[in-house]
């Protein structure tokens, strides 16, 4: 018991020295609840005397009483600076002591002295650099015993002593007379300019900022359209887009991409050019008749029924029908031969199909317009036909995109080198 004692008081006398010219004292009475490892549980009440050394290390003597037991002890306490939040200032605590413990064996009462170790951690709550609330667990080991009780702390601890430093005079500056600047020269000072930075010249409004009038995001000042509707796409010169260049803006654009020669209307699209144009329309059929014969073989008469089908297609076209024979026979029989063929062909297109006998036209030549060699019976065949060739006019719409007349490039005049003599 001695031993503990005396080097409890060593404990507490050196740091005690160390600090007696620097030291900021404290004391906390406390309240908490024991629990032995053994035994009653019950409340614990203690006082602990301490001196803070430095400003994140205190040492502590304390002495408390429990239901049958009393602890002497000298503990350490560290918080460093970088723990502190706020008003919280956390901490851990070591420390030795002494135990006097009450208990009874065999109806006897007994008591007995052990070397304790404390170890455990808290914080302090300051409410002002004189007075904190405190909060602790600990665990206190009793090596003679091999036993370890559990305390839990709270106090209300009061510091005092220590320096005292000394009030600093700050003298009181002159005031200074308020000078406004206006950084940018926009006519607006720098405490109220929102936009610092304005471009010599440029508009701006009370808040210094450029002025906007059409709200196209393209400052008045460098604005080539300044009345550009509202939600229009307008480029850096605060002018409507048009991509194509064909003089109607994007936003109005119904055909955007048109091609740069092209002339377009009010909606961006090119403009159309409608015409009728007049076509001559010839249609040929070709019958052939059997060696001095002037009726039409059954084959054929598709082929007239094709010429009649385009007659009344065409009510303005006009069918002349030549008739040739091969070079059997005298000509004058040729060419009776070949008025009757055509004459044949020209009575269908009248009576089986109502072709007007005024657009036909009937024509016999006879021999004299062989289309192959009449010393054969192929050349010959050939040459014993009819020909019915329709003439008319076909009228033609015709859409037209307008285009740009293109301006002829100016060329280089040509200079004339001067011989040299």
């Amino acid at each position: 018991m001695k031993l503990n004692r005396i080097a409890l008081a060593v404990v507490l006398a050196a740091p005690m020295a160390m600090s007696a010219h620097a030291a900021l004292f404290s004391v906390t009475p406390l309240l908490g609840y024991h629990a032995p490892d053994e035994g009653d549980s019950g409340a614990y009440v203690g006082l602990a005397a301490g001196v803070k050394l430095v400003s994140s290390v205190s040492v502590e003597a304390e002495y408390g009483k429990a239901s049958d037991a009393k602890l002497f002890n000298g503990n350490v306490l560290i918080s460093p600076a970088s723990w502190t939040a706020g008003s919280l200032s956390p901490y851990v605590l070591t420390g030795i002591g002494q135990q006097d413990l009450d208990y009874t064996k065999s109806g006897v009462t007994m008591s007995t002295t052990d070397t304790v170790m404390n170890l455990g951690g808290g914080a302090f709550y300051s409410f002002s650099d004189a007075l904190a609330l405190r909060g602790e667990l600990r665990a206190i080991h009793n090596s003679d015993q091999s036993k370890t009780d559990f305390l839990v702390l709270t106090g209300l601890q009061y510091g005092f002593g220590g320096e005292t430093k000394p009030i600093q005079y700050v003298p009181v500056p002159e005031p200074k007379t308020y000078v406004p600047v206006d950084t940018d020269g926009d006519g607006v000072v720098d405490t109220n300019d929102r936009c610092p930075n304005t471009p010599a010249g440029w508009e701006v409004g009370v808040d210094g900022c450029p002025l906007d009038s059409d709200k196209d995001r393209v400052p008045n000042s460098i604005d080539e359209c300044p009345n550009t509707p509202a939600g229009m796409q307008v480029g850096a010169n605060g002018c409507p887009l048009d991509e194509d260049k064909d003089g109607v803006t994007d936003a109005n654009d119904k055909c955007p991409g048109t091609a740069a020669n092209v002339v377009v209307d009010d909606k961006g699209c090119a403009k159309m050019v409608t015409k009728e144009v007049k076509e001559a329309i010839k249609e040929q059929i070709n019958i052939v008749f059997d060696s001095g014969k002037s009726v039409i073989k059954p084959e054929y008469k598709g082929e007239v029924a094709k010429i009649a089908d385009l007659a009344k297609q065409y009510s303005k076209s006009f069918i002349t029908i030549e008739g040739h024979t091969d070079s059997s026979g005298s000509p004058a029989k040729n060419n009776t031969l070949s008025q009757d063929r055509a004459k044949a062909v020209m009575s269908m297109l009248i009576s089986e199909y109502g072709i007007d006998a005024s657009r036909l036209t009937a024509i016999g030549y006879g021999s004299s317009k062989p289309i192959a060699d009449n010393k054969t019976a192929e050349g010959k065949a050939k040459n014993r036909r009819v020909i019915a060739v329709l003439t008319a006019e076909k009228t033609t719409t015709v859409s037209k995109v307008v285009t740009k007349p293109v301006k002829a490039k100016k060329g280089k005049k040509a200079t004339k080198k001067k011989a040299k003599k």
